[in-house]
């Protein structure tokens, strides 16, 4: 090989490997926001987002935000805070009922007195008073009810449990996948510089003579390569944010930067016990059992209740009130003439005692112009007062009723019958929830051995890409090598360095996928040391 050739080699493999390394395991080379601005990378796409003001995150504060502002558990607290009180509701039922009440009519003409006796009036009536009822039985059917919606309000604080449990797995993973995001992101944009300071490089070798167009082509193909996947990647990268910030209820035009330090792989759960004692855990940790048998136990005393259709009721009650003319105290005064008879038409004597009020047959006085047809008694007039304010009662009583068979019974049949088979799908959807989480369990395990296995291959996979870029180079460097197989070389690379990145995301999926299933889920349990 010509010397000038060789040494022209020589000064290209110095300074292609005067660039950093395209991923460090401990920290970014460059931020997200600094790649964005940057116009070093290619064309960058226009962003939706203030890139400028970046909100950085950690994994624990992602998840103690998601635990204060995620709508899902706002929901599910809601609807806790809604059979609360549908339970007190059913509570009241055990107390007595307070009324109060007041009636004022005004009668004037005719009515009908027992439905036989026709009375002429002109008067006002009024009512008032204060009962209470306690209906102490109904079939039983309140205090079952109340049995049910106490074992509704217990299955809704648990299915609070369970929606914060699947919050923390749900923005984990969205939290992980941005790590990754950032991660790719760093990785792409060092492998588009070094891609770039590649096809520089033999650019000048052609000048010079040294290098072929073939090389130069080959690297220019590279180099739109490494422009197309960064460009995909700043979408990917705010796709991700985009969507944590959903589940965090933020912004969406926030710019999220995870903390690099979460990019380490966590052991948060020992497999190295048997599969049954796993399955035992979940069993008794998962919030979606309890829920389920809760709910299945309230809908048996829904049964119960249903059968009060078929038994008598009771209701204790008292009153007190008044009836009378107006409800203030008022004294009326009438004059009175005693003994006065009025004649018929035909002449006889009709019996009663006149006076300026209103009644059947009824002589006013002011009428009488003459004496021919009324006979006056020796009494004289006198005036009548009368307290027609409210007059007092009170009563007390029991009582007791029984609808013997509403729809001839077919109602109160159909209500048990409906009762018992909601009871049936209950029932079934335990089986199918047990099932679902032993599935979950063994999933998740065989995930967790998968993911700690390719974890260890992924770390080969970099050593050897790593040997095998320092052998191009060397035999490069001695004029054995080509160019084709140092840039075949560097792209295993910085191909095993992103899978390096998602063999740690992934195994940190699968263990929070584990500790979900098994229903241990927790901040402590995600973000403990390992």
């Amino acid at each position: 090989m010509p010397a000038k050739r060789y040494n022209l080699f020589f000064l290209f493999i110095i300074f292609l490997f005067s660039f950093n390394p395209a991923y460090s395991n401990n920290t970014l080379t460059s931020t997200p926001d600094e790649i964005f601005m940057s116009g070093e990378y290619g064309t960058p796409i226009k962003l939706e987002a203030r890139i400028d003001v970046p909100m950085e995150l950690n994994l624990e504060q992602a998840l103690k935000l998601a635990l204060l502002q995620n709508l899902d558990i706002t929901l599910a607290k809601n609807q806790r805070d809604l059979d609360k009180w549908k339970l007190w509701e059913n509570l009241s039922h055990y107390l007595p009922n307070y009324s109060l009440g007041v009636t004022n009519q005004r009668f004037d003409g005719t009515f009908l007195v027992g439905g036989v006796f026709a009375v002429m009036s002109l008067t006002s009536n009024v009512n008032a008073y204060m009962r209470f009822d306690y209906p102490f039985f109904q079939g039983g059917k309140g205090f079952f009810n109340t049995l049910a919606a106490n074992k509704i309000f217990k299955s809704s604080k648990e299915n609070l449990s369970a929606s914060m449990k699947d919050v923390l797995l749900f923005v984990t993973k969205a939290y992980n996948q941005l790590l990754r995001e950032q991660a790719q992101l760093d990785v792409l944009a060092k492998s588009f510089e070094e891609a770039k300071a590649v096809y520089k490089l033999n650019q000048n070798l052609e000048k010079q003579g040294a290098g072929t167009t073939f090389d130069v082509l080959q690297s220019e193909a590279q180099l739109a390569e490494q422009e197309q996947l960064f460009i995909a990647q700043q979408a990917n990268f705010r796709d991700s944010a985009i969507n944590l910030s959903r589940l965090l209820n933020l912004e969406q035009s926030a710019h999220i930067r995870p903390s690099q330090k979460d990019l380490t792989a966590k052991k948060l759960f020992n497999i190295d016990k048997p599969i049954g004692e796993i399955l035992k855990v979940a069993f008794d940790n998962r919030t979606e059992i309890k829920k389920a048998k809760l709910e299945y136990n309230a809908q048996r005393n829904y049964i119960a209740a249903a059968y009060s259709g078929f038994l008598p009721s009771a209701n204790f009650y008292g009153q007190y009130g008044g009836t009378g003319h107006v409800f203030f105290h008022r004294t009326k005064v009438s004059e009175v003439i005693p003994d006065a008879i009025a004649l018929d038409a035909s002449g006889n004597p009709v019996i009663q005692m006149v006076s300026r009020s209103r009644f059947l047959d009824q002589t006013d006085l002011s009428n009488i112009t003459s004496v021919s047809n009324v006979i006056k008694g020796a009494g004289s007039p006198f005036l009548s007062s009368v307290d027609d304010s409210l007059m007092a009662s009170r009563f007390i009583g029991i009582q007791v009723g029984w609808n013997l068979a509403e729809g001839l019974g077919l109602t109160t049949l159909s209500k048990i019958n409906q009762a018992r088979n909601q009871a049936k799908l209950y029932s079934v959807n335990i089986v199918k929830i047990n099932q679902q989480i032993e599935q979950e369990v063994r999933l998740a395990y065989l995930k967790a051995q998968t993911t700690e296995k390719l974890l260890e291959v992924a770390v080969k996979r970099i050593n050897a890409a790593g040997e095998a870029l320092r052998l191009a180079k060397l035999r490069l460097q001695n004029g054995v090598g080509i160019n084709t197989e140092l840039l075949g070389a560097q792209k295993q690379h910085s191909e095993s360095l992103g899978s390096q990145v998602n063999a740690i995301v992934d195994y940190n999926n699968a263990q929070a996928d584990l500790l979900h299933s098994l229903g241990l889920i927790s901040i402590e349990s995600l973000t403990r040391n390992n």
